[in-house]
């Protein structure tokens, strides 16, 4: 698995040629044909204590998507958190049930891709199960994270909070 991130590019720093355009290297980033691209995003209510997600599935000819909200107590402590995680393991899922042999994962929470990598330790019980999801989704899928700017007019990853807000009435 990899990392990509949606950087601006800092002046003053030098960058490799193909990271000079941002938008350019996100948009290309799926080399293969069987290759989809997913966004997911997480939501939490406060008051209810129930957390979602929502996923924009996009394929050749047509996007499909998807949301589910949650009352898990125990991951609820993680707020908006537990979404975001539930929303990349329905990514996986996906991917696993529809035989899509590579898959990236578009998320703007930093922790999606490092529980996974290993750059962060997973410690809370739902980082743990995250973490082991992932392990045994990626024998079978070819997983890429791309980390987008939550917030910041990306027409699919606003379309995955939209869905994950409007799973908890939002």
């Amino acid at each position: 698995a990899e990392i990509m991130q949606d950087e601006k590019k800092q002046p003053g720093k030098e960058q490799p040629e193909m990271e000079q355009n941002a938008e350019n290297t996100k948009k290309n980033v799926c080399k293969t044909e069987n290759c989809v691209k997913i966004y997911v995003d997480g939501s939490y209510n406060s008051v209810t204590g129930e957390f979602s997600y929502g996923m924009v599935v996009l394929l050749k000819d047509r996007e499909e998507t998807y949301s589910q909200k949650f009352s898990d107590v125990s991951l609820a402590a993680m707020h908006n958190v537990a979404g975001e995680i539930k929303g990349a393991q329905a990514a996986m899922q996906y991917a696993l049930d529809h035989n899509i042999p590579a898959v990236e994962i578009y998320h703007d929470y930093e922790g999606i891709a490092k529980w996974c990598l290993g750059l962060w330790k997973a410690n809370k019980e739902g980082t743990k199960a995250y973490k082991e999801f992932y392990d045994l989704a990626s024998r079978q899928v070819k997983i890429r994270f791309v980390k987008v700017t939550g917030h910041s007019n990306d027409k699919y990853n606003d379309m995955a909070d939209e869905l994950a807000k409007k799973a908890l009435g939002l």
